[in-house]
């Protein structure tokens, strides 16, 4: 199911025997388990009918053996599972057997918080539970997913402060959260937040986002492009980024036919964007002549399939791309498999 769709059968208490969380976007991972443990585990289950497993320190048994127990003067146990993805086969496939005939007094609740896992056993493990796909948003989901969060909190926030914050803060949802609580803490009793309580609370510009790389992208800063590439690498896919900066020069190429300051408006509206990066979009589409911008893409077409067919090393491609879509060299600038 998809992760809204989680969100909704909760809020409804309505739960299932055995979840598995997984997915790029770690921050609905941790939102997920957070929601189930405040609706489940109460003081009597949290003191005798929880346990929490590494799967780094856990085998399949023990972790059968504490689900098929009953529960100590509660109606349920709880299980919390974490980074299944390393466990052995073996027991991936014993823990899948087991979700195919739960018991019907047992929460379990797996989590795997690797990008893309293909060991053998967890896709048996993922089918066999209810799989909660906690995919990372895409630019165009961030504003609506503040809003709604915000909306959770018995809050509002304006489109302009909501486009804000996530130019701001980039597109982890968890540290949109944790800026979210900040600017709570700050509003007192009143319920609007403003463009002036998220520049006043949240006025950074995160250094190492994936709006700072497009921003830096745009501006044909290599340095900045290789520096932020370098620290973003660690916490957010080749694939997403590639994505990513996708968008961002198929909205370059809108601002070439807008470029005028009448034209804002509609390339907002096309980009889905405030009028304030629209701006911002016509300045950057100054650095790039329209055969720049398309060679860019054909970079980034020509650096995904690389990665998804050449076995090529990918901190190698993403480098390379990088650097053509700067320098706007041909995507042979790239490498192949055989060396080309």
């Amino acid at each position: 199911m998809k992760y809204d769709e989680f969100l909704e059968a909760a809020a409804n208490d309505r739960f299932k025997p055995v979840y598995f969380f997984a997915g790029e976007e770690t921050g609905f991972i941790d939102e997920g388990v957070a929601l189930l443990f405040e609706k489940l585990v109460t003081p009597e289950i949290r003191d005798f009918n929880l346990d929490v497993f590494y799967g780094s320190e856990v085998n399949a048994a023990r972790v059968i053996d504490s689900a098929t127990s009953f529960p100590l003067a509660a109606s349920h146990r709880v299980i919390l599972l974490r980074e299944a993805q390393k466990m052995s086969p073996g027991d991936l496939e014993a823990l899948a057997k087991y979700a195919s005939q739960p018991s019907r007094t047992t929460y379990l609740i797996i989590t795997v918080r690797e990008k893309e896992s293909r060991k053998k056993g967890l896709e048996t493990l993922r089918k066999a539970s209810v799989y909660v796909e906690c995919k990372a948003l895409y630019e165009n989901q961030i504003v609506p997913w503040i809003q709604k969060y915000v909306r959770r909190l018995n809050r509002s926030i304006s489109g302009p402060a909501a486009q804000l914050l996530a130019s701001e803060v980039g597109t982890s949802t968890s540290l949109l959260r944790s800026e979210i609580e900040k600017i709570q803490l700050y509003l007192g009793q009143r319920q609007e937040i403003t463009e002036e309580d998220v520049q006043q609370v949240a006025g950074f510009r995160k250094e190492y986002s994936i709006f700072s790389l497009q921003d830096a992208v745009g501006a044909k800063d290599l340095t900045a492009v290789l520096r932020i590439y370098e620290n973003l690498a660690d916490n957010t896919s080749a694939g997403a980024i590639i994505s990513s900066l996708a968008r961002y020069v198929g909205h370059l190429h809108l601002a070439h036919g807008l470029p005028t300051r009448r034209d804002q408006a509609q390339l907002a509206e096309k980009a889905g964007v405030h009028a304030f990066f629209a701006e911002r979009l016509q300045k950057a589409a100054q650095n790039y002549t329209p055969a720049e911008v398309c060679n860019a893409l054909e970079v980034l077409l020509h650096a995904d399939y690389l990665l998804k067919t050449r076995g090529v090393a990918e901190m190698l491609v993403m480098r390379l791309m990088l650097i053509a879509m700067v320098r706007c060299f041909s995507p042979k600038y790239l490498p192949s498999k055989e060396g080309r």
